[in-house]
């Protein structure tokens, strides 16, 4: 009878330590989450929030030197202006130069219209091309 009660209280103690032991790795498991949770939203890598102006303009740059295949196209930097009309619509304007074949440079504005559809604000990808003005 005393061994009885004596295996049945072994057993319930590696019960109990298993448990305990699956509590624990669950608490480590939460905290990692938790931290990289917070690392990731200060340092904004994997960030699903809105693009900054800063995304969009980098994002206007890049379709605007896709549309001027071959030509050498370059950006002053005397400023962009930036909008945001409805939802995750983006219109950038600013100037560019453009290099021609007698070695002068042609400085002209342009407006680029995009829509945001998620995810790395900076990669193209992400966004879709409305419009280009030159």
């Amino acid at each position: 009878m005393e061994n009885k009660y004596l295996e049945s209280k072994a057993v319930k103690k590696k019960r109990a330590l298993t448990g305990v032991w699956l509590v624990i790795l669950g608490i480590l498991l939460f905290a990692f989450i938790i931290i990289k949770f917070a690392i990731n939203n200060g340092m904004n890598i994997g960030s699903r929030g809105l693009p900054s102006e800063k995304d969009a303009y980098g994002v206007a740059k890049e379709f605007l030197k896709d549309d001027s295949r071959g030509e050498n196209v370059s950006f002053p930097d005397d400023g962009f202006s930036f909008g945001k009309h409805g939802d995750s619509v983006y219109v950038v304007r600013a100037t560019y130069e453009q290099s021609l074949d007698d070695g002068n440079k042609k400085s002209e504005n342009f407006t680029v219209t995009m829509k945001y559809r998620g995810g790395p604000a900076d990669d193209k990808s992400a966004w879709d091309l409305l419009n280009i003005v030159k």
